[in-house]
């Protein structure tokens, strides 16, 4: 029982820093998640009426703008996961459950006589995942957001569903205005998609603040992604 209440255990310089933050934080995290939603819904209309893809300059705008607000606030990047400090173990935590998930998915598609995509593009698709989708979430999510909403709420829990939410949430915009779909529409077709999503941030804000660094849930959140184009359709 201790091993595993120590294994699930954050990390002290993590639960330390959640304290420091105060009601300017917040609301910097608060105007992060609405910068989200308000682009990813631009987008998608951009996308749809022009079929003009920009989710790679949004995402690493969204991502400078959070890491900007730190140095602004004179805060050390550490503070969104980029600290030297366990780096080591953050990055084997995440490998780990890496290997795993990836030895299943190749079970599986293999038993199901499933074929395997390009070399090439699956090159190209994992860096795509890592630095334009799972890096660039991580600091947002993980890093900025999930912290500094703490500046205003002072819960254990609540921070964590509210961050949860916001995450969930941020896929609906650009999947619905793409989908050309109502509201209510895209959430009966999708509400199981958006149920894991609420729980795989619970699953990557443990990997983050295990080792309060933003290795592990980039991997594995990239090996997550990578899974599912692995194989052909």
């Amino acid at each position: 029982m201790d091993i595993i209440l120590t294994f699930f255990k954050s990390d002290n310089e993590y639960k330390d820093s959640l304290k420091k933050y105060d009601h300017k934080d917040g609301v910097l995290a608060i105007v992060s998640y609405l910068l989200v939603m308000i682009f990813y819904y631009v987008i998608g209309i951009i996308e749809t009426k022009r079929n003009l893809n920009l989710s790679y300059q949004i995402n690493f705008i969204l991502a400078i703008f959070c890491i900007l607000c730190v140095l602004v606030r004179k805060q050390p990047l550490k503070t969104i996961g980029f600290g030297k400090k366990n780096l080591l173990k953050s990055l084997i935590l995440g490998l780990s459950l890496s290997a795993v998930l990836l030895i299943i998915n190749l079970i599986y598609g293999i038993s199901c006589g499933y074929q395997f995509n390009a070399i090439s593009k699956l090159i190209l698709k994992f860096g795509y995942f890592f630095f334009v989708i799972a890096l660039v979430e991580e600091i947002i999510f993980r890093g900025f957001i999930q912290t500094r909403i703490y500046g205003i709420i002072k819960k254990p829990i609540l921070p964590l569903l509210i961050t949860a939410f916001m995450f969930m949430s941020m896929h609906i915009p650009y999947r619905m205005t793409v989908g050309n779909m109502g509201f209510s529409e895209f959430i009966s077709n999708n509400y199981i998609t958006l149920l894991c999503t609420f729980l795989w941030h619970i699953v990557f804000n443990f990997l983050y603040s295990k080792y309060n660094s933003i290795v592990a849930p980039t991997v594995f959140h990239t090996i997550i992604n990578w899974c599912n184009v692995i194989f052909i359709g």
